[in-house]
């Protein structure tokens, strides 16, 4: 999870301001993860929610809660100011291929979820983009092949890619590799 354009929330407000951002949306996305889940902050204004035994199924219903905990409200600046924000989300499951669990670990997995997150930035942000295995994906291999070339692991349908953009083409030409 990454803030949109955080640099200008310190650059236009001062740093107290990005400080208090920061812990704004550490709260609000603490409340849209169960208590069981973690939320930890990952460097910068990037975040990591790791949803302990959630149905993998609906990740993409958990990538819209966080992504909406965040764009649905402004934020309060020190001085009482609004500051409508958004964030950019990428995320995958681990194991990344069931039947393979140990074919990725999970830095590759959050290396992945990286991906979905490049993505949903170049689709213009306050978006989210999963991405996950296929019945055709090759466990030797795969972790580099989708962060090299994550376009040809669509192409040749070693990797299905979901969301919030509407237009499915889009997502798959803003894809990059990490």
């Amino acid at each position: 999870i990454d803030v949109d354009h955080f640099k200008h929330v310190n650059d236009n407000h001062g740093h107290a301001a990005g400080d208090a951002v920061l812990v704004q949306l550490a709260q609000r996305l603490k409340v849209a993860m169960r208590e069981s889940d973690d939320v930890v902050r990952w460097g910068g204004e990037e975040f990591l929610a790791v949803a302990h035994g959630t149905d993998r199924a609906r990740a993409d219903e958990l990538a819209e809660r966080l992504r909406a905990s965040v764009a649905d409200a402004p934020f309060r600046l020190p001085d009482g100011r609004p500051l409508p924000m958004s964030c950019s989300i990428g995320h995958a499951c681990w194991p990344f291929m069931p039947s393979h669990p140990q074919a990725l670990d999970w830095l590759a997995v959050v290396n992945l979820a990286d991906v979905g997150l490049l993505t949903a930035k170049r689709l213009g942000r306050n978006a989210w983009v999963g991405l996950q295995a296929t019945a055709k994906s090759q466990p030797e291999g795969l972790a580099a092949r989708v962060a090299s070339a994550p376009q040809q692991a669509l192409r040749l349908g070693e990797l299905a890619v979901t969301s919030s953009h509407a237009v499915p083409s889009a997502v798959a030409q803003a894809m990059v590799a990490y």
